[in-house]
């Protein structure tokens, strides 16, 4: 994607220039977790990051994903991330701890993944899950660091990660290199994909330390005995979390 300014300062001008389901189309999931993932620049724009980012929310994360669907010069409808805000997006970021986005960087690299955001121990841990899947990362990008706290990643109290993955490497994750169908059919991936998707997942749901998804009370029982009660709370006290 060409390094322009963008052509519309904010998420609230694009939709009111442009037409919902014919210039743009949003897919927004709140799956009561702590954890949103986030592909502001779906679609046509960064093609490809829109079933990454889906994959890698599986049924169990939040996930908001705003895809440009204007196949001609689909960049016009990029919103930097330091500036992109939208209500339904807001609404998951702010009942989240934790949220990684995903973006393409175009040509700028060839193959490795850079790390930006200012989750430090999860920037660490994303990066030994991704290495030991198979990726070359780099840790301190010479651009495109998404340090700043405006940053659509970073509004979460515990901060998130950025994702920025070059052309070639996001092709490579899909089979004939179809990387975005306007229709939203479903597209062909193959390991590689996978494997990114799986690596990504570990790192978050090992510094969360959390099961995403939906909190669900702990079932009590009624019916068991003072002696069976007191085995609880020791094995409470001395097991392992």
């Amino acid at each position: 994607m060409p390094e322009l300014r963008d052509k519309y300062p904010n998420v609230a001008a694009l939709t009111t220039a442009l037409s919902k389901n014919i210039d743009y189309r949003i897919r927004c999931y709140d799956r009561g977790s702590d954890i949103t993932i986030v592909s502001p620049h779906g679609g046509f724009i960064d093609a490809g990051t829109s079933a990454i980012a889906h994959a890698i929310a599986g049924r169990d994360m939040n996930f908001f994903d705003f895809q440009g669907l204007q196949e001609v010069r689909p960049w016009e409808l990029h919103v930097t991330a330091t500036r992109f805000e939208h209500a339904e997006l807001d609404r998951l970021l702010s009942k989240s701890q934790v949220s990684v986005s995903v973006h393409s960087m175009g040509a700028s690299d060839n193959w490795n993944v850079w790390l930006g955001g200012l989750n430090m121990p999860l920037k660490r841990l994303m990066k030994e899950a991704l290495v030991k899947h198979g990726f070359t990362v780099v840790y301190n990008p010479p651009k495109y660091r998404g340090e700043s706290p405006r940053n659509v990643v970073n509004r979460v109290p515990r901060q998130g990660v950025q994702l920025e993955l070059p052309r070639d490497l996001i092709e490579a994750m899909y089979d004939d290199r179809i990387v975005f169908l306007k229709s939203g059919a479903k597209l062909l991936t193959n390991d590689l994909f996978r494997r990114f998707v799986t690596a990504v997942r570990s790192a978050i749901l090992k510094e969360t330390r959390i099961i995403a998804g939906p909190k669900r009370p702990a079932k009590t029982s009624h019916r068991a005995s003072p002696k069976r009660k007191t085995r609880v709370r020791q094995a409470g006290k001395d097991g392992k979390h």
